[in-house]
Parts: structure tokens; C-alpha cells; sequence
């Protein structure tokens, strides 16, 4: 009997140990409230370089395994959509300043509505922000143009890019809140809920936005096309 409690307690320790050594070798897995998904936002930290998506901020509106798009939210420039586009009521009555969404087919345009009262073909993206079709009917009724923001391209990923791309550390996801995506001083959102070290790390002198930003003004060609 000894020697059958001996064999036993041996092998339980081997079960014991195989299982704290799998454990060891299996990759971490993030919380939930830090994995990507719709509704997300992702920050770019100091691994991040070069003027295109260094100190972005972007929400995340799809993700699965097929891949990941979202817009960047952080980046406002000094073009007003009416003067790109022609024949849309919408962007007619608009008094607000276009973002640049990002790299990905700039001459396509995005909005973001903030309501509780979303108009047809709204999709919910997270608390009250919707992406909405941009046609003739987005302001009827009229609209708090506050609430309002149009975004010129996206970013996009290819299945498992995004994972790869945070598996380096490149990104951090933060649950998204009406206030961040709609922020009343946006180029500083990215420090808000940026680390500190991260500010020390970053990129020094003017901000890596202003370069692809003054091109946006020659790409944007056609933005008014349906998602």
C-alpha cells in the first residue's frame, strides 16, 4: 500500500507540474476589457512611429477573424466637407471641420452621430455613437451639429494583422465613451489616456498628423460614395 500511495503521489505531482508548465508556455490572454472589438478604441503607443498612425486614437467600428477597420478620431483638419463635396444637404448645412480617418481610401467619407434618437440605417457603434449613411435625409429632423463629425478614410486591417500588430505592443484598447469619440479638444485625447512614460517616448516637435493631414486636402475625390 506504501509503495501504491508513493506511485500516486508521484504521478499527481507530474500532473501537477505538466499542468504549471502548459500553463507557463500558453500566450497570455488579455481581459476582456482590453481585447479588440467593436466599440473599442485603440492608442497607439511609443512602439508606433512615422507620421501615420504615431499618437492616433482609433475606434474600432468591425472585428473578427476576417480582419479589423476603424476610424481615427483624433485627428481634425482645417477643411470644411462642404467645400470637397457638392449636392449633399447634409454636408451643405454642416459648419463643422472634416477628420481624417485615415490612410485607407481617403476619398470615402464616414459620420459619427451622437443620439439617442438614431435615423434610419443607423448603426450602433457604442452609448449613443452611431455610424450613419450620409444622404440628403441625415438632417431631417436637424441635428445638433456638435454631434455630428465626418471622417475622410479608414484604417483597415487583414485577418490576424491587428493581433500581430498588438501581440509587438503596438497598440492598448480602452473601452470607448461618448465623450472620447466626440472629445470637445481631440488632438489632446491621445495623451489623456496615454501612460505618462509614453508622452516622454513619443515623438518629439509638431505633431506626425500635420503631414498626412495637408495632403488629405488632394485625395479626398469622391467622399460622399455609400459605404
Amino acid at each position: 500500500m506504501s509503495g501504491q500511495k508513493a506511485y500516486t503521489g508521484l504521478s499527481m505531482k507530474k500532473i501537477v507540474t505538466g499542468l504549471v508548465l502548459a500553463a507557463w508556455l500558453l500566450p497570455a490572454v488579455a481581459p476582456a476589457d482590453q481585447q479588440p472589438a467593436k466599440g473599442k478604441l485603440l492608442v497607439a503607443t511609443e512602439v508606433v512611429q512615422g507620421e501615420v498612425f504615431a499618437r492616433t486614437v482609433i475606434l474600432l467600428l468591425h472585428y473578427d477573424e476576417h480582419g479589423a477597420m476603424g476610424i481615427v478620431v483624433n485627428r481634425p483638419t482645417d477643411i470644411d466637407p462642404g467645400e470637397i463635396v457638392d449636392g449633399v444637404e447634409a454636408l451643405s448645412a454642416y459648419s463643422g471641420t472634416l477628420y481624417w480617418g485615415g490612410p485607407v481610401q481617403m476619398s470615402s467619407l464616414r459620420a459619427l452621430l451622437r443620439t439617442d434618437a438614431p435615423p434610419k440605417g443607423a448603426e450602433a457603434i457604442v452609448g449613443s455613437v452611431h455610424l450613419v449613411p450620409i444622404d440628403d435625409t441625415l438632417m431631417d429632423p436637424p441635428v445638433d451639429l456638435a454631434s455630428l463629425r465626418f471622417y475622410s478614410g479608414y484604417a483597415g486591417w487583414g485577418a490576424g494583422q491587428l493581433d500581430r500588430e498588438m501581440a509587438r505592443g503596438s497598440w492598448r484598447v480602452v473601452p470607448a465613451l461618448d465623450e472620447y469619440v466626440f472629445a470637445e479638444e481631440p488632438r489632446t485625447l491621445w495623451k489623456r489616456l496615454s501612460p505618462p512614460r509614453e508622452h516622454r517616448a513619443a515623438i518629439p516637435g509638431t505633431e506626425p498628423a500635420e503631414r498626412p493631414l495637408a495632403r488629405a486636402r488632394l485625395v479626398v475625390a469622391n467622399p460622399h460614395r455609400k459605404m
